[in-house]
């Protein structure tokens, strides 16, 4: 089958939904405002998510960075981690960037604390959803009966390690659908953008009747419209 096109046919409001419902950040990191629902699950790194600026701020007081992405080792990579400022041609620096890819998720979710070891859960847990999600509903339309098959037989397999099952699979995977990498950014991206407008209606609800917050919110959100993710999230960081 032609898995480009398989791929054109995913509903992408069916799949955020099926991963953007209930996750939190952890709850001893502190947000603005009322955190972002988003969906649970356990550790590993995503295919192509090295080049999502989903990455910790560093611990200090000058300007954030986007870091790259931590990769566990749960799950190999499947192309070398890289920073953003890597993955673009244009010269002006990423923390500089309107991109959604090139924000930081944790600045894009007011959050202010948590240790370095709250942060990678997290970025954990985002991560492992997305791939969870992409076997769940992706693989359906992008393989065949037959290969589905294959890959449940690769899923249920006992007496090898975590590690070395999800290498099988990967390699299974990478061999089927030459354009992995991009499908998970772009679900990636897909999820970046859910849990910073699902911000956006959480902010609406905690400043209901205060004119002047409501007013930069619905700011921010016409820059996100308009793809200035950098512009609308320093104005939502800016609320008080």
């Amino acid at each position: 089958m032609d898995n480009s096109t398989a791929h054109s046919t995913t509903s992408t409001s069916a799949v955020s939904a099926s991963y953007v419902d209930a996750y939190m950040p952890p709850s001893s990191i502190q947000t603005s405002a009322p955190s972002v629902p988003a969906s649970t699950s356990a550790s590993a790194a995503m295919p192509g998510m090295d080049r999502v600026s989903m990455a910790q701020p560093a611990a200090s007081t000058s300007p954030v960075q986007p870091d790259p992405i931590i990769q566990s080792p749960d799950l190999p990579p499947l192309e070398t981690t890289q920073t953003m400022n890597a993955t673009s041609s244009a010269p002006t620096n990423s923390a500089d960037s309107e991109e959604l890819e090139d924000q930081n998720i944790f600045t894009m979710l007011g959050v202010k604390d948590g240790t370095a070891d709250q942060r990678e859960t997290f970025l954990d847990e985002l991560q492992q959803v997305i791939w969870e999600d992409f076997l769940e509903y992706d693989v359906k339309l992008l393989t065949t009966k037959e290969e589905q098959m294959e890959l449940q037989k690769m899923i249920a397999m006992t007496g090898v390690s975590e590690l070395e099952k999800q290498e099988k699979i990967v390699v299974y995977l990478e061999k089927l659908i030459p354009d992995l990498e991009e499908i998970m950014l772009e679900k990636a991206l897909e999820l970046k953008e859910e849990m910073a407008r699902e911000r956006i209606k959480s902010l609406r609800e905690f400043y209901a009747g205060k004119t002047e917050q409501l007013a930069k919110i619905d700011s921010a959100e016409s820059m996100m419209n308009a793809g200035k993710w950098k512009s609308a999230v320093t104005l939502l960081n800016s609320l008080s």
